[in-house]
């Protein structure tokens, strides 16, 4: 089941603050830039670079709702180029799970 509006709304509020925050400046976007997109259940956030004339999209963080544990899953990257949970405990909010991306602690999303 997608998202309902309130919660897309909700989302969009929270990745439009992290975006402002994370995003490069303006002058090199067109070289490397981040975006994230509404997939189904999920956020995904990209690192989105231009070499060659080519767009080349990583994808770097997943947050997934699980509606059955009611909670959110923060998934990372991995080298394999498979997704993979960073905490086995799902977090309460949107809102949470993306702080926690921001913080970055354990520097497996952005270094």
């Amino acid at each position: 089941m997608a998202f309902s509006n309130t919660e897309i709304t909700q989302i969009e509020q929270c990745m439009d603050f992290f975006m402002k925050k994370r995003r490069p400046a303006p002058f090199i976007r067109d070289e490397v830039d981040l975006q994230y997109r509404i997939d189904d259940q999920s956020v995904i956030i990209c690192e989105v670079r231009n070499v060659m004339e080519r767009i080349i999209e990583s994808p770097v963080v997943k947050i997934t709702l699980n509606r059955t544990r009611r909670g959110w899953k923060v998934f990372g990257m991995s080298q394999s180029h498979e997704w993979v949970a960073v905490f086995d405990k799902p977090l309460q909010t949107f809102s949470d799970a993306i702080r926690m991306v921001e913080d970055d602690e354990c520097g497996c999303f952005f270094g």
